[in-house]
């Protein structure tokens, strides 16, 4: 998930808490609802994004594991190195996501 998608979800919660905390201080429970609606709304869209990074990352991770084992079976040390590190950097990628 990019900085700007992150801040983006978080500023939609955070308007959709002002909204329901408006709606609950004047006895609104359309505006409650409503921002209560945007706050449920963020937090889809940061699980949807956080699910494509996730499979983007195991995409990469498989990627470098075949490379990896391609570079053993030729004896490319190359390829299994670059395997590798493809490897760590989806893991990489994969922590900072959580």
């Amino acid at each position: 998930m990019s900085v700007g998608d992150k801040a983006k979800h978080t500023v939609q919660d955070a308007k959709g808490k002002i909204k329901e905390a408006v709606g609950k201080a004047t006895g609104n429970e359309q505006a409650q609802a409503e921002g209560q609606a945007d706050q449920d709304v963020a937090h889809a869209e940061q699980a949807a994004d956080k699910a494509k990074e996730t499979a983007k990352n195991l995409g990469h991770k498989a990627t470098g594991k075949a490379k990896e084992v391609a570079g053993a079976v030729t004896d490319d040390d190359g390829l299994e190195a670059k395997g590798k590190a493809e490897q760590l950097i989806a893991k990489g990628k994969q922590h900072l996501n959580k």
